[in-house]
């Protein structure tokens, strides 16, 4: 039917036969590559699956597990050479499934490629094709390379059961030790338990003789609490006493104190008529004395005028003064200047005398 679908699909427009024998291997050659890949994934997946396993032998029958290792050698020795040529089977099978599948694909391509090239020759050469099949034929030796190949997987299959060994030993002694770390976290959580324990009871007790404690401080306060409430009462009795003797006492001081009031009044306003009087007198002699203020501001305005005139005349004087006298310096020191640089070179009246005699003399010595 996929094929029946296939030539469908080709077939519109109507095709040649030469087209429709192309496509009919094409679609030949596709299916054939399609269960040549499923059957040769279905072998692995079984030699995958099929692989003899260890018999597992329980912890607790070690020297049985010893003893019946020479017995058994000689039965592995068989298996072995059973799987053996189980696997050299099973190795040119797989061989020749990829040639098949090379050997199709590359038809496959040449015939696409035919298709495609519609304005080439059609007499075509398929040198390809065979060349591939030229280049995948088994060679004699192949037997001895899966000989050789063999050999080393079983080389490395020792080694990996040594490491095996080696590891499974490792693993005993860090189980061993990890059974140690085990018993003795063990003891400390029982440690810690009983401490824990311990530390509760005395929490307990320590929590009852906190009550008991307690309920005495609490009975004591209360007996000093009900003695401090009947003296509270006590004093409230003569605090009553006390606020009505202090009503009786505050209303007489209040008609004193009016009386006393009506008095001071009387002797406010005979005061403030004098203090009246004083004032008018005060304000009339105030009045006088402003006009004593103006006649002196007047003359303390002329003689302040007079003292700034004088001021500012002693000023230019002094100022003069000192130009004159700063002038002087100046001139001195000039001159001085003047007078030490003609010392120092020599000029006018300072000017150096020669020594022609004395230094005649001194050559002659």
């Amino acid at each position: 039917m996929k094929h029946i679908t296939q030539l469908e699909n080709f077939v519109h427009p109507p095709l040649e036969a030469n087209a429709l024998r192309k496509s009919l291997l094409s679609a030949v050659y596709t299916e054939t590559i399609r269960k040549l890949s499923i059957y040769q994934r279905s072998q692995r997946i079984n030699a995958r699956y099929c692989a003899p396993k260890k018999e597992s032998t329980p912890k607790y029958e070690p020297s049985a597990r010893r003893s019946s290792r020479k017995g058994t050698s000689h039965t592995l020795d068989g298996a072995e050479a059973v799987l053996n040529e189980k696997m050299l089977n099973e190795i040119r099978l797989d061989q020749e499934l990829t040639l098949l599948q090379k050997i199709y694909g590359t038809a496959l391509a040449e015939l696409e490629l035919d298709t495609t090239d519609v304005t080439e020759d059609p007499v075509r050469t398929h040198d390809q094709l065979y060349s591939v099949i030229e280049a995948q034929k088994p060679d004699k030796n192949e037997v001895e390379q899966a000989l050789d190949q063999l050999n080393a997987n079983k080389e490395a299959l020792k080694a990996l059961k040594i490491q095996l060994a080696e590891e499974q030993q490792a693993a005993k002694t860090r189980i061993a030790e990890q059974d140690d770390c085990i018993a003795t976290l063990r003891h400390n959580l029982r440690n810690v338990r009983l401490l824990n324990e311990l530390e509760l009871r005395l929490v307990q007790r320590w929590e009852e003789n906190r009550y008991t404690q307690a309920s005495i401080v609490g009975a004591n306060e209360e007996r000093t609490l009900q003695q401090q409430i009947a003296d509270l009462c006590r004093r409230i009795d003569g605090e009553e006493r006390i606020i009505v003797q202090v009503d009786k006492f505050s209303v007489k001081q209040f008609a004193e104190l009016n009386a006393q009031i009506a008095a001071w009044q009387q002797k406010y306003a005979r005061v403030m008529e004098i203090k009246c009087a004083e004032t008018q007198a005060k304000e009339r002699q105030i009045l006088k004395l402003q006009k004593s203020l103006e006649r002196h501001r007047e003359t303390y305005a002329e003689r302040q005028k007079f003292v700034r005139d004088y001021l500012a005349e002693k000023e230019e004087e002094r100022q003069l003064y000192e130009q004159q006298i700063h002038r002087v310096e100046c001139a001195v020191r000039i001159q001085a200047w003047w007078r030490g640089l003609m010392v120092r070179r020599g000029l006018g009246p300072f000017k150096k005398k020669s020594k022609k005699g004395k230094r005649g003399k001194s050559k002659a010595k």
